[in-house]
């Protein structure tokens, strides 16, 4: 049965700045994918976003949102809410929050990942700007 109010999941496309792109792994898998978390009761979206990011030790910009998704897995109702930002890599550990998984990879590398649907998606879209050279 589908709820009557769907869950909201955050999801970052961050992109430093030496155009190296954010993946987190997905647990139990092989695949990468952009770091995400569940949206709370009042919760702001962006702040959650500025959070996966700053949670790698870098300095993200205020993000913008990049697509927002209705999606039905397993019965329950998700609202898929994508941002966009770009951060400096200040490389100082943080203090306090969750520590984070995720990883910055650059263009060499992530053609040898195994991405999620998502993380692919995104990465196409955000191509010319990262790479506008390739």
């Amino acid at each position: 049965m589908i709820a009557a109010r769907p869950r909201v999941r955050v999801h970052v496309v961050a992109i430093d700045d030496e155009h190296r792109m954010l993946l987190d792994r997905r647990p139990g898998t092989q695949t990468w994918a952009l770091p995400w978390g569940y949206l709370g009761v009042g919760e702001d979206p962006s702040r959650m976003a500025r959070s996966l990011v700053h949670d790698t030790g870098a300095a993200p910009t205020m993000p913008r949102v990049q697509s927002v998704e209705s999606a039905i897995e397993h019965g329950d109702h998700f609202l898929d809410v994508t941002l966009h930002c770009s951060a400096e890599r200040i490389w100082k550990p943080t203090t306090g929050g969750r520590s984070s998984n995720a990883l910055w990879w650059s263009l060499d590398e992530i053609s040898s990942l195994e991405l999620s649907p998502r993380a692919r998606s995104a990465l196409v879209n955000a191509w010319a700007v990262l790479w506008p050279q390739v």
